[in-house]
Order: C-alpha cells, then sequence, then structure tokens
C-alpha cells in the first residue's frame, strides 16, 4: 500500500518516486509543530498516535540538513 504525502497540494506518493516518506511524530511537541507547518485543519484534531499511523511527510518538504540518515544493519549469527 503506498504512502500518500500529508502536504497541501503535494501528489506525491511513495510507489511513484524514491522519495524519503516519513511519519508524523509520536512526541505530541513536534507533533503540533509538523500539524501547524502543514496548516491542514483536518489534522488538528488528532492524537499524535493517529498522525503517527496514517499521515506521511515526503522529503520535498524538509530541508537536507533536516534529515537524519541512519543505517541499520542485521547482525549475522555464526552457525
Amino acid at each position: 500500500m503506498p504512502n500518500f504525502c500529508a502536504a497541501p497540494n503535494c501528489t506525491r506518493k511513495s510507489t511513484q518516486s524514491d522519495l524519503a516518506f516519513f511519519r508524523f511524530p509520536r512526541d505530541p511537541t513536534r507533533c503540533q509543530k509538523w500539524v501547524e507547518n502543514c496548516r491542514r485543519a483536518d489534522l488538528e484534531d488528532k492524537t499524535p498516535d493517529q498522525l503517527n499511523k496514517h499521515y506521511r511527510l515526503c522529503a520535498k518538504h524538509f530541508e537536507t540538513s533536516m534529515i537524519c540518515r541512519t543505517i541499520h544493519f542485521a547482525e549475522a549469527s555464526e552457525n
């Protein structure tokens, strides 16, 4: 199932691009900031958990310096 960008007038979805999509933060203060910056009244009554589970913003709405890239390595067991 593709992710759609929650930013107003943004039509990007994860199946159409190689852009990263970011979940809304669960932290209430940070989440509220994201909602304010989105300027979407319909998101204002949603909880941080609801927003985190169902809404994403694509990387086009962030400055490069705002994105922290992490690499996760799976540990191989020695069998």
